[in-house]
C-alpha cells in the first residue's frame, strides 16, 4: 500500500523510531575499553585516544584529526549531544581547511545526491529537503538541523551515501543466472567474509531474530549498507571535485566502530589515512534503560576506534509535541480518521472525517504538510487548524504540550 493511503499517526512531530538499520539507535552502554583506560572512570567531555588511554583536549583533538583524509564520527541517532560533538568536529575542521571539508551522511540515499547539491547550494527550501530527508530516513530532522544548517550556510558538499531501494531488493534475491547478471553490474563489491564483523551482527540478530528471513539473507543487506557507503566515500575522493577534500562521515556508531563496517571497505578500495571519533555514553538514567539494545556482543580483538568523547544522553522527548490524530490522505483530502483521548485536536474540536485544509494559513495538501508544520512547533506554541466538515469551514485553535508518554507511533 503506497503512503498516501497508509493511516499515519501525528503524535509526532520531531523524532519517529528508526528501524531496519541493523543497528542501535539508542544510547549504547559501551562493552568495549580502552587497554590503558576504564571509560566508568571518565567524566562528561572527556577525550581520551583509546589506543593509550590518555586524555586529549579538543584542540589537541582536532590537530589530530586534521591529518585524516577521512573522519568518521558514529552517533546514537537519538541523542543530542553525539550531535553536537559532530558539529563541534565539522567548525572545527572547517576553521582549518577552508572550502576543503565535505560531508557524508548515512541518512540520504545515493538517488537523492541532487537535492543535497540543491540543498547545499541555497537552492532548495527547508520543507523540501526535510520531504527528501523523512523519504530516506525518518522524521527525525530536528537532530540534525543544527549540522545541516552549517552545511548550507558554509556550502558545504554533502555526499549522500547509502544504497538505493532497488540494491536492498537485489540482494534479497538469490544469486542471479548468467543471463541475468548484467542487472547486477551496478552492486558494489560485497565481502561477506569479515569473521568480526559477522560475529557482531549475528549477536544482533540472534537478539531479534527475524521469522520472515535467515540471518544469511538479514547479514547480506548489513553488509549492502556498508559497502554502498563506502562505494559512495571511495567515488566522492576519486572525483575531480572531492580528490583535494576532506571528508567528514556522520553515521550510526555500529557503522564505524571496530572499523569493520565501512572505514576497512572505505580502505579496501581508497587506501587513505582516518581516524574513529565514538561520541561515547557511558552513564544512563534509569528512565533511559528501556532505550537499550540489550545484546551480548563477542569478543572483537580490534580496537573499537581512536578517540572516545565522553557525552551525557539526551534526546528530544520533552520538546516533542503532537496534535493527536490519525489521519489519511483520501480522494477528498488529508482526512482525520480518528482522534486521540485526550489529545489537543480532542480538545479543541476536530472530529473524524474531518478535511483538514490548513495550518498555520498554509494549504494542506498531504500528510506531509501537515507533519511538517507541526514538527516546527514546541510545547506551549499555539496553532490554527482550518477543517472542512461536511460543506461548512471551521477553524480550531490549539495549543500544543509536551507528552513524553504518548504511544509509539504506528501506520
Amino acid at each position: 500500500m503506497s503512503l498516501k493511503f497508509r493511516l499515519i499517526l501525528i503524535y509526532v512531530v520531531t523524532l519517529f523510531a528508526l528501524t531496519g538499520c541493523g543497528m542501535r539507535v539508542s544510547p549504547p552502554k559501551m562493552s568495549w575499553q580502552s587497554p590503558y583506560k576504564a571509560l566508568s572512570s571518565l567524566e562528561e567531555g572527556d577525550i581520551v585516544h583509546l589506543p593509550t588511554g590518555v586524555k586529549v583536549s579538543k584542540e589537541q583533538l582536532i590537530s589530530l584529526l586534521s591529518r585524516a583524509r577521512i573522519v568518521y564520527v558514529g552517533e546514537a541517532h537519538d541523542n543530542v549531544n553525539a550531535h553536537k560533538v559532530q558539529l563541534e568536529i565539522l567548525k572545527a575542521l572547517t576553521e582549518r581547511y577552508p572550502n576543503k571539508i565535505a560531508v557524508g551522511m548515512e541518512m540520504l540515499k545515493r538517488p537523492s545526491q541532487k537535492v543535497a547539491d540543491q540543498w547545499t547550494s541555497g537552492e532548495l527550501e527547508e520543507k523540501e529537503f526535510v520531504r527528501t530527508w523523512v523519504k530516506d530516513w525518518s522524521n527525525d530532522f530536528p537532530y540534525y538541523r543544527a549540522i545541516l544548517e552549517y552545511v548550507r550556510d558554509h556550502k558545504i558538499p554533502l555526499v549522500a551515501l547509502r544504497a538505493p531501494d532497488e540494491w536492498q531488493e537485489r540482494v534479497k534475491k538469490p544469486a542471479p543466472t548468467d543471463d541475468s547478471q548484467q542487472s547486477q553490474d551496478k552492486l558494489p563489491d560485497m565481502d561477506v567474509e569479515d569473521p568480526y564483523h559477522r560475529a557482531h551482527t549475528k549477536a544482533i540478530f540472534d537478539k531479534h531474530p527475524s521469522q520472515q528471513q535467515t540471518f544469511e539473507a538479514f547479514y547480506k543487506v548489513q553488509v549492502l549498507w556498508d559497502e554502498s557507503m563506502a562505494a559512495s566515500i571511495s567515488e566522492y575522493l576519486l572525483s575531480e571535485a572531492g580528490q583535494d577534500n576532506h571528508l567528514v562521515i556522520f553515521a550510526g556508531g555500529q557503522h564505524v566502530e571496530y572499523g569493520f563496517g565501512i572505514p576497512r571497505r572505505v580502505f579496501r578500495r581508497v587506501p587513505l589515512s582516518y581516524a574513529i571519533v565514538l561520541p561515547t555514553v557511558i552513564h544512563i538514567s534509569e528512565q533511559k534503560h528501556h532505550k537499550l539494545m540489550k545484546v551480548t556482543f563477542p569478543e572483537i580483538p580490534l580496537l573499537p576506534g581512536d578517540f572516545a568523547w565522553i557525552v551525557a544522553y539526551q534526546d528530544l522527548r520533552d520538546d516533542r509535541v503532537h496534535l493527536g490524530v490519525m489521519i489519511r490522505e483520501t480522494k477528498d483530502g488529508v482526512t482525520v480518521v480518528k482522534t486521540i483521548e485526550g489529545s489537543v485536536a480532542e480538545k479543541a474540536g476536530l472530529k473524524e472525517h474531518d478535511i483538514v485544509t490548513a495550518f498555520d494559513g498554509e494549504a494542506i495538501e498531504t500528510t506531509f504538510d501537515l507533519t511538517y508544520l507541526i514538527s516546527l512547533k514546541k510545547p506551549g506554541d499555539q496553532g490554527v487548524v482550518e477543517v472542512l466538515r461536511g460543506e461548512q469551514p471551521l477553524s480550531y485553535e490549539v495549543t500544543f504540550q509536551a507528552n513524553p508518554h504518548h504511544p509509539r507511533a504506528r501506520p
